[in-house]
């Protein structure tokens, strides 16, 4: 059971603002936070860079429901939660990651950085490739 009156839905900017956008027409009174984070297409890592963020008072006590349709590598979501737990005094254990797609190296990433973030998903994928994408993923 979710508080949905202490939930704080954070997108990660511009792809996650699609499954905000559907938590709102559910809870239209919840509060908003925003993170944008670029994935590096020039690297082969491909690793996560921290744009932006902007959270609502008190968002170190509520619940937090992170949006990002995709889990392909892990990078933007533990950079997501890195600025909720450091930035704003989040506690991570409080963290519901949403998201539509993922992949087995996506949930290890993710399990070995936060095992206490819940993640709720609508797909598991077979894998990443060598670029860093989720195979099938979405076309």
């Amino acid at each position: 059971q979710i508080d949905t009156d202490n939930l704080c839905a954070v997108s990660i900017i511009r792809a996650g603002d699609a499954l905000l956008e559907s938590v709102r027409a559910c809870i239209p009174s919840v509060a908003v936070g925003k993170i944008l984070i670029q994935r590096n297409e020039e690297s082969r890592a491909k690793e996560a860079i921290m744009m932006y963020s902007k959270m609502p008072p008190n968002v170190n006590k509520m619940n937090i429901l992170l949006c990002d349709p995709m889990l392909a590598t892990g990078g933007s979501a533990k950079a997501a939660i890195q600025v909720l737990v450091e930035k704003y005094g989040v506690k991570s254990d409080r963290i519901i990651f949403a998201n539509m797609i993922t992949c087995p190296e996506g949930l290890k990433n993710m399990a070995e950085a936060y095992p206490e973030v819940k993640i709720v998903t609508a797909c598991v994928d077979k894998c990443l490739n060598d670029e860093k994408y989720i195979v099938p993923g979405l076309g």
